[in-house]
């Protein structure tokens, strides 16, 4: 549980998997969400918008969840679909985006806790990738940071209101 992780402060990718594996089921959820919102401005499909939004609720209901990631399996599909053979740089943000929205509400019986979070990370920085292409931004990927500092945050907020 939270209270006996020991980092304070993520700064590499060795650090957010340390954390992963010693979050609790909602705590896991609502970290997996805080880094979706991160990148939701990267879509305009309001299935994922609702899905995260319901997500970040530490009270959300099983049903409730299981509700927006039946929403959410048609999202993925929809999106893969919009890619298609054009390879538009914006729909595949968008992808990524909707994939790890749909990992954060897949339910705990169909996904491999460990990984479920790490996908999550991954998936989010493809989609910051594929804006910054899609921009023609040349600049460095700085979503990695952008998640350490939220996990980071994350953590020093529940170890104050623990307190």
């Amino acid at each position: 549980m939270i209270s006996q992780i020991n980092i304070t402060k993520v700064s590499n990718d060795d650090d957010l998997r340390s954390v992963f594996k010693q979050l609790d089921e909602t705590d896991n959820r609502i970290v997996g969400a805080m880094l979706v919102d991160d990148v939701l401005s990267l879509t305009t499909d309001e299935r994922v918008k609702r899905a995260i939004s319901k997500a970040l609720e530490k009270e959300a209901s099983n049903d409730e969840l299981g509700d927006v990631f039946k929403s959410l399996k048609r999202a993925v599909i929809d999106s893969s679909t919009r890619c298609g053979a054009a390879g538009d740089w914006d729909d595949q943000a968008s992808h990524f985006v909707t994939r790890a929205a749909n990992a954060v509400v897949t339910p705990r019986s169909q996904r491999d806790t460990v990984n479920q979070l790490w996908q999550i990370v991954q998936s989010c920085r493809m989609a910051r990738s594929c804006s910054l292409i899609a921009s023609s931004d040349d600049s460095d990927n700085p979503e990695a940071e952008y998640q350490y500092k939220i996990v980071s945050d994350f953590l020093n907020n529940k170890s104050s209101s623990a307190a």
